[in-house]
């Protein structure tokens, strides 16, 4: 059967549904990269005898105490739109060892891979990846009178937003020696 609409009409049609589909498409990615390159706003967190700068979204977010009321040794936060996501800020429990010793023990699994490390009497940092590749984890520890750290761990495929906030807050958390 023959249609009664004149081609013209249907191919016009058909380019207006189109530029219509480009332009929402359009819209949609210029939010998207709108909402990327918002500036991250930031608020300074003191807990287990540290201060250091986090993102709004982490402080906002699901936290606790590590250790609890009673033996409050720190906190960790939560993101909000970052289920995989984690940060910890905390002190040591005691100082018998060195802030390697600490740090190694509390972020790195057997089976992890580590990228770089480094073991100095008063400051170590460690960073890699989980056995299967698809979380990163950071930490720092310092030692004045008792061993302070920070610890992430975040998705491989979020490496873009956190790694620049792991090294903010390792810049922040160097000032307070």
């Amino acid at each position: 059967m023959r249609s009664l609409i004149p081609a013209a009409v249907v191919a016009r049609r058909a380019d207006a549904i189109r530029a219509v589909g480009f332009a929402f498409g359009f819209l949609m990615l210029s939010a998207a990269l709108a909402a990327a390159e918002e500036p991250i706003k930031w608020t300074v967190s003191i807990s287990g005898g540290s201060k250091i700068e986090i993102p709004v979204f982490f402080a906002k977010g699901d936290g606790r105490l590590l250790g609890g009321f009673a033996d409050n040794h720190g906190q960790t936060f939560d993101p909000i739109g970052y289920p995989d996501a984690e940060l910890r800020q905390y002190r040591a429990g005691d100082n018998k060892m060195s802030p390697f010793e600490y740090l190694k023990q509390a972020i790195v699994g057997d089976a992890d891979k580590v990228t770089y490390k480094l073991d100095r009497p008063s400051l170590a940092a460690v960073s890699g990846t989980s056995a299967d590749g698809k979380a990163i984890f950071y930490g720092m520890c310092q030692k004045r009178r008792t061993i302070t750290c920070f610890d992430m761990v975040w998705n491989k495929k979020d490496q873009a937003t956190f790694g620049p906030i792991a090294e903010r807050i390792a810049r922040s958390f160097r000032k307070n020696r």
